[in-house]
Formats: structure tokens, C-alpha cells, sequence
């Protein structure tokens, strides 16, 4: 009797395992974004390779700390350091539904004046009913925009000044004609 439970038990857990495995849909990938993000921009971008219709969601996760929301630094994000801690997803944008038409299609959105943080993409396929039928889920981290990049951008805007400037001025005046 207990063989006989116990190899029950197993073929649930195998069955359930293979329908959790088969809850993401093949022809449907988020492309964009799948590492860190600098900047306050954030491009989301999912690739569709046969006619479905898609929602997609984008949520910031926040951690609650007493009655408030508070988003979570960047710079302390790890696997382990998120399993300890209660996530609130805030919704950045209205689901988008999306249909696609032909073999390869892409959706793209870009949400601007993001914080640094960490976002949730989710990403339903819908059938004709608009029942769900897979789901696909990404994480990705927005970092605050590099400074030091900004002092670069500076450095190649700034005026130049003697010798440099001459000799931009010799190689101009001798492709003019």
C-alpha cells in the first residue's frame, strides 16, 4: 500500500513539474530588457514568432517598510537578499495588449523617467477567449545613470583651445576647396 501511494505521489509530481515547465509559451521571448538598465529609460521589447496576442504588464517592485512603499537600492540586490524580503508590485504602465499577425513580430514600449529600482516585466498570451494560456515573467535592474559617463559626454563638448584648435582650423581650411 505505501509502494503504491508513494508511486502515485511520484507520477503527480512528475505531471505537475512537466505542466509548470510547459507554462511559458515557445514562440513568445522578452528580448529587452534581460541585464541591468543605466539610465531612466526603460525599453521593453518581446519577440513574437507566430500569430499570438500578447498583454504585457510592467511592475515596479517595492519593499514595504511599516505603512509605506519604498523602492528598493539597486546597488543591494541579490537573489538572497530578495527571498527574505516582502515584495509590492506597483504597476508603471496600463497593460498593453499586443496581436500579432504574422511569423516574426516584435512589441516594443519605452517608459520614460524611470527610478532606479528593481521592475518585473510579465508577459500573458492570450487566446481567443483572452483566457491566459502561458506566462512568461523577467526581472531587471535599473541602475541610477553613470556620472562619470556625463563628465565624458562634457569633456568632448568643451571648447578646445590652442594648439588643437590650429590644427582643426589647417585641416579645415585645406578640404574646404
Amino acid at each position: 500500500m505505501k509502494k503504491t501511494a508513494m508511486a502515485l505521489i511520484l507520477v503527480i509530481v512528475m505531471l505537475c513539474s512537466t505542466a509548470f515547465a510547459a507554462a511559458s509559451d515557445p514562440d513568445v521571448a522578452i528580448v529587452s530588457p534581460k541585464e541591468t538598465v543605466s539610465g531612466n529609460n526603460l525599453l521593453v521589447s518581446v519577440k513574437l514568432t507566430a500569430p499570438k496576442t500578447i498583454k504585457v504588464y510592467v511592475y515596479e517592485e517595492k519593499e514595504k517598510v511599516g505603512d509605506t512603499l519604498v523602492s528598493i537600492d539597486p546597488s543591494k540586490i541579490s537573489e538572497g537578499n530578495l527571498s527574505s524580503k516582502s515584495l509590492v508590485s506597483v504597476s508603471v504602465i496600463m497593460p498593453e495588449t499586443f496581436e500579432g499577425t504574422g511569423n516574426l513580430q516584435f512589441y516594443n514600449k519605452q517608459i520614460d523617467d524611470v527610478t532606479p529600482g528593481l521592475y518585473r516585466i510579465k508577459v500573458e498570451v492570450l487566446d481567443k477567449d483572452n483566457t491566459v494560456t502561458a506566462t512568461t515573467t523577467t526581472r531587471t535592474v535599473v541602475m541610477p545613470k553613470d556620472s562619470q559617463a556625463d563628465a565624458g559626454n562634457k569633456i568632448f563638448q568643451s571648447q578646445q583651445s590652442g594648439v588643437l584648435q590650429w590644427v582643426q582650423n589647417l585641416i579645415k581650411s585645406i578640404f574646404r576647396n
